[in-house]
């Protein structure tokens, strides 16, 4: 056995607990999750990712009862070469 086999630097087996956990505690919770990942797999969000988003800060927000602000910076990147037209096309 390799030092690295077995071992968890990230939490998963806590995390994956957890979610077995709330699922088995309330199938509704399941269900609510199943529908989530159906979501995204047919791209529900990629029309309303950023308006999602924003909607998210602007509630946290209004429960903090602290003013909001919403800073929108956009990074483009793309792998490869910088100057590849097709790259730069998509």
């Amino acid at each position: 056995m390799k030092a690295t086999e077995g071992a968890d630097p990230f939490g998963t087996a806590r995390l994956r607990r957890g979610v077995l956990d709330a699922w088995g505690a309330g199938p509704a919770r399941f269900r609510e999750d199943a529908n989530a990942e159906e979501d995204l797999a047919l791209g529900g969000y990629r029309d309303r990712l950023v308006v999602e988003l924003a909607q998210n800060a602007a509630d946290a927000a209004a429960r903090a009862r602290v003013p909001g602000r919403l800073r929108l910076t956009l990074h483009p990147a793309a792998p490869g070469d910088p100057d590849n037209r097709c790259v730069l096309a998509a």
